[in-house]
């Protein structure tokens, strides 16, 4: 088996999930996949997006972590597919952030009741 993180690749904030992730990987001697799901491989994205994401790279490779970057109409189905598809059994996500109308993905992702747990990360403050 193996343990995930599921993360939006230009979040400033992943760090602290990825880094949550492997730790959880590394005491259990396993392999770390870090699941970003985006609706478009080919969007647009600003520059200080592709920093941030090239900063979350440099991190999930020196954490000896795998990248797995798939692209998805429906994030929270995108993240679960790709975890069984890579066999995580311990899938790490932050927390969501309020939403008064529309669910979160986190909150979607325990929705769909996953083949796996769930370890939800507490934001930043």
């Amino acid at each position: 088996m193996s343990i995930g993180a599921a993360v939006d690749i230009t979040s400033p904030d992943a760090g602290k999930i990825v880094a949550a992730a492997s730790l959880r990987a590394h005491e259990r001697g396993e392999q770390c996949f870090v699941i970003s799901i985006l609706r478009s491989l080919t969007g647009d994205r600003s520059d200080e997006e592709a920093e941030i994401a090239a900063r979350n790279l440099g991190l999930i490779a020196s954490r000896n972590a795998a990248p797995i970057v798939h692209e998805a109409d429906d994030v929270a189905r995108g993240i679960v597919a790709a975890a069984k598809s890579f066999g995580v059994d311990v899938l790490f996500v932050g927390s969501p952030r309020r939403r008064t109308i529309l669910r979160s993905v986190p909150e979607k992702l325990l929705q769909l009741a996953p083949p796996f747990e769930v370890v939800v990360v507490a934001a930043m403050t």
